[in-house]
């Protein structure tokens, strides 16, 4: 064992903070279970890539290897909150559309207990916040809703995703099948699936997982 001892226990105690466990931890950050074990009993330390990966859930690199300051960064730990940029676009949940400016409007803020609980992130890096036009997606999203999308997570795994296809961009269900892309509406009375076959996924671009919906009634 190597190193000061209590430098294992803010990797410990990172992690349950974050609210996560150590195999789910370890999948977030690309490391084995067995080097998180690792890290955790002392046998030895993350290198660079995992502590800028834990910087990116919010966690303080200068808490983690002195102690000092607070564990979260840029907050004291009690709850901060976190302003995820609001951008000049909108989605369309229909035949697809984008705005030629992708300027930021504002910023719609979230708790960072909240983000860490439910996105297991404590930062905005790679969140962003969408209008989306169109009914395709209801009831689950309805014309004028706010998105988040999470550009971090690009797995197309039957989840909403983001993304843009022959320049337009749109926001429906993606799953992948033998031969290509199943993209699915909910609103299926009127939008039925269709398909993006192989040979045309290099005119895809997945800008995110919708991980969040904001709507007013």
């Amino acid at each position: 064992m190597t190193g000061d001892n209590s430098i294992y226990r803010r990797i410990r105690e990172t992690r349950e903070y974050l609210g996560l466990s150590q195999k789910a931890i370890s999948e977030r950050l690309g490391c084995s279970y067995q080097a998180w074990q690792g890290y955790e009993a002392g046998n030895n330390l993350p290198g660079g890539r995992i502590l800028q990966r834990l910087n990116m859930l919010g966690v303080s690199i200068d808490w983690l290897l002195s102690g000092e300051g607070a564990m979260i960064e840029g907050g004291d730990d009690s709850g901060t909150l976190v302003n995820i940029p609001h951008i000049e676009a909108r989605l369309a949940a229909g035949h697809g559309a984008l705005n030629d400016r992708l300027q930021i409007r504002g910023y719609v803020p979230f708790s960072r207990p909240y983000l860490q609980q439910k996105l297991g992130r404590g930062t905005a890096d790679g969140l962003a916040v969408l209008e989306v036009s169109g009914d395709s997606m209801e009831p689950t999203i309805s014309d004028g809703s706010l998105v988040m999308v999470d550009q971090m997570d690009q797995d197309v795994s039957g989840s909403i995703m983001a993304f843009v296809f022959e320049d337009c961009a749109y926001i429906k269900r993606l799953q992948k099948f033998f031969g290509g892309i199943d993209i699915v509406s909910d609103n299926k009375e009127f939008y039925p699936p269709h398909q993006i076959r192989d040979a045309d996924l290099d005119q895809l671009i997945i800008i995110g997982r919708v991980r969040w919906i904001g709507k007013t009634l």
